[in-house]
């Protein structure tokens, strides 16, 4: 009895298209690259580019693996529910932070400081009149 190997459907295409670019959106959205995210979870560059281009299938486990990496959901990435919006810091804000958290302590109260008076001139912010220790 001779196996035929069967095309899936159209469809399926379509599923495996469409979770790539779930796949891809969230990628970005955390600020990754295509190799970012494969260091974190152990692939090459090119497996997550085949997935998000629709032409590799995600299995199991590295849907497991994306999902953990990317702090969503496997429904998330597979587009069974709709992306959560939360408010992710960009990059450029993270990198200005880490070099701030870097600085000097007076240095840093200053740069605190100053950035404390911008925000109170332009904001309602409250937050920033409670006392933070630093």
């Amino acid at each position: 009895m001779s196996r035929h190997r069967i095309k899936p459907p159209d469809s399926l295409d379509e599923r495996t298209a469409s979770v790539g670019k779930h796949l891809q959106r969230l990628r970005k959205k955390r600020g990754l690259t295509q190799k970012g995210l494969a260091e974190k979870i152990g692939l090459t560059r090119e497996a997550i580019a085949s997935y998000e281009s629709g032409r590799s299938h995600l299995t199991d486990l590295t849907l497991i693996d994306l999902s953990e990496a990317l702090r969503v959901s496997a429904d998330e990435i597979l587009g069974l529910r709709p992306l959560r919006e939360t408010a992710e810091p960009n990059r450029r804000l993270m990198k200005r932070l880490v070099i701030i958290e870097s600085l000097p302590e007076g240095v840093k109260k200053r740069v605190l400081r100053t950035l404390d008076d911008s925000l109170r001139a332009n904001t309602r912010l409250s937050i920033l009149d409670e006392p933070d220790g630093g």
